[in-house]
């Protein structure tokens, strides 16, 4: 195969939300980019798809993009226009069991008045999140050391309020949950969101992502693009073109050419090579970069053992189902809820994620349930409805936590577990079978092949236990987006501050990757060689 040759001030690998951007942030500032995606089609885990039947627009990976409308990247690339975007009066919520639940509503009113005697514990737990919380998140999200936003909580929260903050967020989420509500109801509606991460109840750490989820529902709701999570994937290629950024599909990544310690050039699978002039920006698995594409003859002993530490979470086990009718469900209020967690109590959510962590499959799965087609009549032809399944498994099952049987592999657990989940979802919803017209499964092993981001079905990009966060993600002492090889960075959500469709990795590592450059300002140069002013101020 013959070889072509390209140069550019930067080249980023991976087009998810975090590559693109980064794309997005370094063209805006006057660099000349190239992203390079290994897939026909751009977006990474931000993508829609008609798995079952046509007509039925199903979002294969991540749905729904709170923790997105909360970051500087919304704001920043003005998203609220670029894309066209679909709320639910009724965000979130938690079945206690079949026939009852807890919600989070829009309306702040409505949710305490739902959540009974726990209601003012509700307002006092948001009032706290509008005063303090929010700021407390905007440190989390910023690059680490934060000293602008670590301030800005420091005035809000004064000494002794940042001191019970920090405790709470490393006590379990089911101790925090205990503490502050009285009720089956209130505890669930606050600890719900722990099913979306790899942590137990019980474990310390489980506090943030949980406590951000909930307050985030009850800020924000859940917003999904109108037409499919693509949506913005194709909003965000569209705001890298617009800034000069050039993207090329079905172009894999096989090798950063190090030179002396420095990345200078990346090669493809079609031949290519792109010689990078300042920067190479990683939105991969850090153990895909390092081992396969630079190589451990180029990375310190110290580094290397570090990285044998990184670990993945569970995985994820996906059903999309297309229906023909609405989801029967015995709750009513779970009718008109875009994402309904059936958790069960406190004590279910800590044997399931037990089970998943010990390589068992759940013998009562925690299901998170998307129903995007409830706000966005595109999702379905007229009268049909989509739901988007997904409950915490281990990546390769051992054993079964209901039979205490052993399995091995996927290969003889994928049925006998996907009738575990239609059973459990038939529970809460009688008659739900009847109305299914299409099925779509994917085991962890399917979610790798389609992204191989998401190791083992590991959807957060790494473990969200608390020693893979801030200064350990992705290994201890390299938090800031910098690796050992010089002009490499990692932009994944391997990176600090993780999983989640927020796009903060991203643009803190080209922010990092501007300010290491120390190139003058005004005047930049072009990947042909000529010089040109940048349209915006860089």
């Amino acid at each position: 195969m013959s070889s072509t040759m390209d140069v550019a001030d930067a080249v980023v690998i991976g087009s998810g939300p975090n590559g693109l951007t980064a794309g997005i942030t370094l063209a805006r500032k006057g660099w000349d980019v190239v992203v390079l995606e290994r897939n026909a089609t751009p977006g990474g885990a931000v993508a829609s798809a008609e798995l079952t039947k046509p007509g039925y627009v199903h979002d294969p990976f991540s749905a729904f993009y709170g923790l997105l409308h909360s970051s500087p990247v919304f704001r920043e690339l003005k998203l609220d226009k670029r894309v066209a975007w679909a709320h639910f009066e009724t965000p979130v919520g938690a079945a206690l069991n079949p026939n009852n639940g807890a919600f989070i509503h829009r309306d702040l009113r409505r949710t305490a008045d739902g959540l009974g005697e726990d209601g003012e514990a509700w307002l006092e737990l948001y009032t706290w999140w509008q005063r303090v919380g929010t700021r407390f998140f905007d440190t989390m999200l910023a690059p680490l050391p934060s000293i602008r936003p670590a301030l800005r909580f420091l005035r809000a929260a004064k000494i002794k309020g940042a001191i019970d903050t920090a405790r709470m967020m490393i006590t379990p989420v089911g101790e925090v949950a205990r503490q502050r509500f009285s009720t089956l109801a209130g505890q669930m509606a606050f600890a719900c969101g722990d099913s979306h991460t790899d942590l137990s109840i019980d474990q310390a750490g489980s506090t943030p992502m949980a406590l951000i989820l909930a307050m985030l529902a009850q800020q924000y709701g859940m917003p999904v693009p109108v037409g499919g999570a693509g949506r913005l994937s194709e909003g965000l290629v569209s705001l890298l073109e617009e800034a000069g950024g050039n993207l090329h599909c079905g172009e894999a990544v096989t090798k950063i050419v190090v030179e002396r310690g420095r990345a200078r050039a990346v090669e493809t699978s079609r031949g290519r090579i792109v010689r990078a002039r300042h920067a190479i920006l990683a939105d991969t698995g850090p153990r895909a970069l390092f081992h396969d594409l630079v190589g451990d003859e180029h990375l310190p002993t110290r580094f290397l053992d570090g990285l044998r530490t990184f670990r993945y979470g569970t995985g994820m086990f996906k059903v999309d189902l297309a229906l023909d009718a609405r989801a029967p469900w015995i709750v009513e209020q779970a009718a008109d809820c875009g994402v309904y967690h059936l958790t069960g109590t406190l004590d279910t959510m800590a044997r399931a994620a037990y089970e998943g962590a010990h390589g068992l499959l759940p013998a009562v799965p925690l299901l998170i349930v998307g129903q995007q087609s409830i706000a966005d009549s595109t999702r379905a032809p007229k009268g049909g409805h989509t739901l988007w399944v997904e409950t915490h498994v281990p990546p390769s099952p051992k054993g079964d936590g209901g039979s205490r049987k052993k399995i091995e592999g996927w290969k003889s657990a994928r049925e006998p577990f996907l009738e575990r989940v239609l059973a459990r979802l038939e529970e809460h919803a009688p008659g739900l079978r009847d109305h299914i017209v299409g099925s779509h499964v994917r085991t962890p092993a399917d979610l790798e092949e389609a992204d191989p981001n998401l190791v083992g079905g590991d959807v957060g990009g790494g473990s969200s236990a608390i020693d893979h966060q801030l200064i350990f993600r992705p290994v201890p002492g390299w938090f800031r987006y910098r690796t050992p090889v010089k002009s490499l960075y990692l932009c994944s959500a391997s990176a600090h501050p993780g999983g989640g469709v927020h796009g903060m990795a991203g643009r803190n590592a080209a922010a990092r990757a501007l300010k290491d450059s120390h190139r003058p300002r005004g005047v930049l140069t072009t990947a042909s060689g000529a010089r040109r002013v940048p349209s915006r101020p860089s």
